[in-house]
């Protein structure tokens, strides 16, 4: 059983646990709970803080499953329908109303702890973090594993790292759908593909945390492909881009759309909120791609040969982290 006490993030009802071990955070296996207890009384009393997390850590599934319908389109990780209801079907309304959430607003909080839960059966459902972890998480995760905000008082909360992570991403898909994958030049594009040994140079450049560095090897491996995997790959792209483009647009939202959910919800909006600079936020899209064996639309990105153009796109003089509102630098 287990009780929770603040509707801080969805691990209640999951099947395993998010633990960094030797420097690496991973989720290890463990028994799902029989029973969940959650007092929505306590739950109201707890920090506010803990409650914008939890808002931000689900909310980070609007990109999660656009990430989950890029690996069912390009035959890398089938969507299970099931699953897939269980943390899309409630999401739009449980995450509806974070300005009354961010009040003390107790049915706001009463969806978000059903978003959550439901998150975590999902999880457990599947036997694995998909339905609920995308290209969000593997930001969190990089800054958690290289301790950012660990000394904070009070440390820096995963749902808050989840919730920029999210902005991040939104803002990478507005790059991607603005092209048409669907003449992508494969020939060239494979050409052009590193070798194993290329890219294992590129990711010991990019990772130096103990720990951290060996695993993203390993991971990185596990997904690498060679080149003549890379083309039937990229020919699946070019022929489902149109449907699966649609399929991406219905289901995310915009980064400022989501920037100003999160910001409704008491959630940081901006790196220097978090304390992370322009540059070092930019290297994120880079190197939390290398940290995770699961597809997500980094990966897509590299595969078609625009990551790269569609970062500096975003940080560009007019570009989404340019013209932040904020004016945050």
């Amino acid at each position: 059983m287990t009780v929770g006490t603040a509707a801080s993030m969805d691990g209640y009802t999951a099947f395993g646990a998010a633990i960094t071990k030797e420097g690496y955070k991973q989720t290890m296996t463990c028994p799902a709970p029989r029973a969940v207890l959650a007092d929505l009384n306590i739950m109201r009393m707890a920090p506010p803080r803990m409650t914008s997390s939890g808002y931000a850590d689900l909310l980070g599934k609007v990109t999660a499953g656009a990430d989950w319908l890029i690996a069912d389109a390009l035959e890398v990780e089938k969507v299970n329908a099931l699953v897939w209801s269980l943390v899309q079907g409630p999401l739009r309304q449980a995450t509806g109303s974070p300005a009354e959430l961010h009040a003390g607003d107790e049915q706001a909080l009463d969806s978000l702890v059903e978003g959550l839960i439901m998150s975590g059966l999902a999880m457990q459902a599947a036997a694995s973090s998909r339905p609920a972890s995308g290209a969000e998480h593997q930001f969190s995760h990089l800054w958690e594993m290289e301790g950012l905000g660990y000394h904070d008082e009070p440390p820096l909360s995963h749902g808050f790292k989840v919730g920029l992570g999210s902005i991040a991403i939104a803002a990478l898909y507005e790059q991607l759908l603005k092209r048409d994958l669907s003449s992508l030049d494969i020939e060239g594009l494979t050409s052009a593909w590193p070798s194993w040994d290329e890219v294992e140079q590129a990711v010991r450049a990019a990772h130096k945390t103990p720990g951290l560095d060996e695993a993203a090897v390993v991971e990185s491996r596990t997904k690498y492909i060679g080149p003549d995997r890379l083309a039937q790959r990229l020919a699946l792209l070019r022929e489902r881009w149109p449907e699966l483009r649609e399929r991406l647009k219905e289901q995310l939202m915009t980064a400022d759309e989501l920037r100003e959910m999160l910001g409704a919800a008491g959630c940081p909006t901006h790196p220097s909120d978090i304390g992370l600079s322009l540059d070092d936020f930019k290297d994120t899209y880079q190197r939390a791609r290398m940290i995770r064996r699961r597809y997500t639309v980094l990966d897509l990105a590299t595969e078609a040969g625009i990551l790269d153009e569609c970062i500096d796109e975003m940080f560009a003089v007019g570009g989404f982290w340019a013209r932040d509102p904020a004016a945050k630098v």
